[in-house]
């Protein structure tokens, strides 16, 4: 008994061996920066100043009051509602698509994740052409096809500049969530289909019935993998319209950027990201707890 204890401690002792080097870089690149944005968040942090006085929280009282950081929030805040929402809908028709049996189905799947591929600055900058008002291809297609009589600068209206950022982030994400829905498709046991047809259900009743309460918790994580990945979306603001114009694409990210990088106010900028954070949670753990309970039942 004592060996099997001694070669027990140290199996185990080996183990904890193996995990510090990996713990010691999730404390040194997570942990770390976290709580020190989180202590930043009250102090009078400022790179024009050498005083780092400690001021509570007047950085939070600060930003709820400010029009502009409601405005970012509701920016950001609609962006993933929309993004989410279309990317699911979207996502599942395609792998519903996949799915069936059409023509040259292992090709259209192999070539699917082709804009998920491409790094996020270059689908901005293809886009960035795209939208161009004077050469871009979307205005030649609405002016050929007569949809418009003159030429549009998407990323320069007030309307129409968040729907064009949408758009990029959807064309992007879209091809990955179908994919990850395809794999929770082929994991429906064909049984339950065959059980329906016998009962005599139909093509929709076998879809409301079996197919999306099985896709449920798959549903759940990508959009809660989504979610996480566009509430803290920067790249596409940022290259796109750079928050413009006038503030209509201002998000969170954006204004933290501004906050802490151009007006060097870092305590204010740590207190958006904290909020930030929070909001992400609030978020994230129903769609994490709607997973789970799905996978339980």
């Amino acid at each position: 008994m004592r060996k099997r204890w001694t070669r027990r401690r140290k199996q185990q002792l080996f183990g904890m061996t193996m995990i510090v080097p990996a713990a010691l870089l999730l404390c040194i690149t997570i942990v770390t920066p976290l709580f020190r944005s989180i202590y930043a968040s009250f102090l009078d942090d400022s790179l024009l100043s050498e005083d780092h006085a400690w001021n509570g929280f007047q950085n939070y009282i600060t930003l709820l009051s400010s029009s502009e950081f409601y405005h970012s929030l509701r920016v950001t805040l609609l962006y993933v509602i929309c993004v989410v929402g279309i990317e699911l809908i979207l996502g599942t028709i395609l792998a519903l698509l996949l799915h069936s049996q059409i023509r040259f189905r292992s090709f259209f799947r192999s070539i699917m994740l082709i804009p998920w591929a491409i790094p996020t600055i270059v689908s901005a900058v293809i886009f960035l052409v795209i939208y161009n008002g004077d050469y871009g291809v979307l205005n030649q297609i609405l002016m050929t096809t007569g949809i418009s009589d003159h030429k549009l600068n998407a990323l320069n209206d007030l309307t129409l500049a968040l729907p064009a950022v949408m758009g990029v982030a959807i064309w992007r994400q879209t091809p990955l969530m179908a994919i990850m829905i395809l794999a929770g498709l082929q994991n429906i046991p064909a049984s339950l289909y065959e059980a329906a047809t016998i009962d005599g259900a139909g093509a929709r009743s076998s879809f409301f019935h079996i197919t999306l309460p099985s896709l449920k918790p798959v549903l759940a994580n990508v959009a809660l993998l989504m979610t996480v990945n566009n509430f803290q979306m920067f790249t596409l603001f940022y290259t796109l319209t750079n928050g413009g114009p006038v503030g209509a694409t201002k998000s969170l990210a954006i204004l933290t950027y501004e906050t802490a990088f151009e007006q060097y106010d870092l305590g204010l900028g740590a207190a958006i990201g904290v909020i930030w954070m929070i909001l992400l949670l609030l978020f994230s753990i129903p769609l994490y707890r709607m997973a789970h309970a799905s996978r339980e039942g």
